[in-house]
């Protein structure tokens, strides 16, 4: 709801951060003005009301006084936010609303800077200020530019959640407002049947994008036999990353379980004497050591790719992956003194991809050997591959 000031007043833009308190809450701040007065001076800047425009309303419908005093801070933004957060009890969806109102307005503004001079609030920012998430925010952003005014109103006032106020946005703006007059009820009714066709849809894609990157797969050929075998396994999580999901991971690459890779004949793969370089994440490391065993290889060391870009996690934000090394028969180790360090940092690009660096550790420890990747993404000159994104035939080996 917005309110227009009267004749000779002005809000100031900060003060539209916050809803406006209606109906029965703002019948009894104007009972509490009757009987008490205005407690709280109105704060004006620059002659715009910056905080206390639901207490001069009041006052102004008693036709009462109020006392008044001018800002004198730095930093209004930041007057405005602690102010409200404090006198009010929002709950998550009215505050990931405001968070994105605040998102819009500049941070750290003086009364003697240009107002286009301040610099405006992340969406980050807005969020742990309001302690809501970012996808909260993001929900409201939606909200905020496709909703109808009606549906806006709903959220601000508590009738709603951002999140199914997020799905009724999708309607025509005429049918959002019949939704909300129906009530509560309506507008969750319809944001139910909403995300259920979006789920739906989603399904679908997800399945045709499955399929077309899984029609080349073949069979593991054993015809011709590898001493060096590098392989990033597909996993599929039984409790996924934090932040994504096993259906994500599908989207760019079909996932197996533990037992379909255990079963992958690379036992058979592998010449008597062979090296494995095998890819593992953090939850996955034990797993890991359970392919290595059933490949017929043994655990020797581990290398780590430091991927400077902290990620998401639930005991621990997780900034690595590692590279396990296991052998089987008496193939020897890289050259005495040519040994790489044990810790490689490199900025991670695309999903999944990793550095060249390691395939060329692994070249430079053994140029002369045939070289096989699984589970390959990207061929490698001089590389035979396997797996159904190698862009090559899949039956290389």
């Amino acid at each position: 709801m917005e309110i227009a000031p009267p004749v000779g007043v002005r809000w100031h833009e900060y003060a539209d951060i916050f809803p406006w308190i209606e109906g029965e809450a703002f019948r009894a701040l104007v009972e509490d003005i009757r009987k008490n007065g205005v407690l709280e001076p109105i704060v004006f800047l620059d002659g715009a009301i910056l905080d206390g425009r639901n207490r001069y309303m009041a006052a102004r419908e008693l036709g009462i006084e109020y006392p008044r005093v001018e800002y004198e801070g730095d930093d209004p933004l930041g007057f405005v936010v602690s102010h409200n957060l404090t006198r009010r009890h929002l709950d998550s969806s009215q505050r990931a609303m405001v968070a994105k109102r605040l998102a819009n307005a500049k941070q750290g503004e003086r009364r003697d800077i240009p107002a286009n001079e301040g610099r405006s609030v992340t969406q980050e920012e807005a969020a742990s200020a309001l302690n809501v998430s970012v996808a909260s925010v993001e929900r409201a952003a939606i909200v905020q530019r496709d909703g109808a005014p009606e549906l806006i109103a709903a959220v601000d006032k508590g009738l709603v959640s951002v999140s199914a106020a997020a799905d009724v946005s999708t309607l025509p703006k005429p049918e959002q407002a019949e939704i909300v007059a129906r009530g509560e009820k309506e507008i969750l009714e319809a944001a139910k049947a909403i995300r259920a066709e979006k789920a739906v849809a989603r399904r679908e894609e997800r399945l045709d994008r499955i399929a077309d990157i899984s029609k080349d797969n073949a069979e593991l050929s054993t015809e011709v036999r590898y001493p060096i075998i590098y392989a990033d396994p597909p996993w599929r999580y039984e409790n996924p990353p934090m932040g994504g999901t096993n259906r994500s991971i599908e989207n760019h690459y079909p996932t197996m379980t533990l037992e379909e890779i255990c079963a992958l004949p690379v036992a058979d793969l592998a010449t008597e004497d062979a090296m494995l370089y095998l890819w593992a994440t953090a939850p996955k490391l034990a797993e890991c050591m359970q392919v290595i065993a059933a490949w017929g290889f043994e655990y020797r060391t581990n290398l780590v790719w430091d991927k400077e870009v902290i990620g998401m996690g639930y005991h621990a934000r997780n900034q690595h992956e590692i590279l396990l090394v296991a052998k089987r028969g008496e193939i020897p180790p890289p050259e005495a003194g040519k040994q790489p360090a044990s810790v490689h940092r490199e900025r991670r690009t695309e999903h999944s991809a990793k550095p060249e660096f390691y395939y060329e550790m692994i070249e430079q420890a053994y140029p002369q050997l045939p070289k096989i990747e699984l589970f390959c993404r990207s061929p490698r000159e001089g590389w035979s591959v396997w797996g159904n994104q190698s862009g090559g035939e899949a039956d290389a080996a």
